[in-house]
């Protein structure tokens, strides 16, 4: 059980750090908004990461038999990532705010979240891959393996929270001008990745 306890959050703090969306969109959010906006995107990605490990363990038989689903959800999520990236690239004001709490942000950040991660296929490829190895290496049955992924999912959500929570702390050294750069980063890496996946969605897909 202790094995299934560590190595479950050790692996989801590898993963938690994993220069994705995800992880710019949570320091680029938490700058502009605040940590709370980061505790709604890591909640969105845990949501979703629920729902690809589920997949994985149960099999692909239990899903919706969708023709050329990759493809679509490539295509979807590269559209999203260079939209988004196109925004924060030509955002003409930055500046740091102190939102409301209002259910319809949170839910925006929550959404944000989960469709970052959802949309983009390698991430269930990659639960895929830890499911075979827990059972075909590790031996892991399902008892452990629901053990495993508790641990490795509480690692990314405390992992993100803190990434959020010190990106925020730090928001008193950031200037308007540093902010533009931040916003003009991320929305290159999203447009980066946002052709990566289009790519993938033609030649591999």
């Amino acid at each position: 059980m202790l094995d299934a306890i560590f190595s479950g959050f050790g692996t989801g703090i590898v993963l938690s750090l994993m220069l994705g969306t995800v992880f710019f969109a949570l320091i680029q959010n938490s700058v502009d908004f605040g940590y709370k906006s980061g505790i709604f995107i890591a909640l969105g990605v845990i949501i979703s990461d629920v729902f690809f490990i589920s997949a994985a363990i149960l099999g692909t038989s239990f899903l919706p038999d969708v023709p050329k689903m990759p493809f679509y959800s490539s295509l979807v999520g590269g559209f999203l990532l260079i939209s988004l990236g196109i925004v924060s690239i030509f955002k003409k004001k930055s500046k740091i705010v102190y939102p409301k709490t209002k259910f319809g942000n949170l839910m925006y950040y929550f959404s944000t979240g989960f469709l970052l991660n959802v949309l983009n296929p390698v991430n269930f490829f990659y639960w895929v891959a830890i499911v075979a190895y827990l059972q075909t290496e590790k031996f892991f049955l399902l008892p452990k393996q629901i053990i495993f992924f508790s641990s490795c999912l509480s690692a990314i959500f405390i992992t993100e929270v803190a990434i959020s929570y010190f990106a925020s702390r730090l928001r008193n050294f950031f200037t308007p001008l540093v902010l533009r750069r931040i916003n003009q980063v991320s929305g290159l890496i999203f447009v980066g990745f946002g052709i990566k996946l289009l790519y993938d969605a033609i030649t591999i897909y």
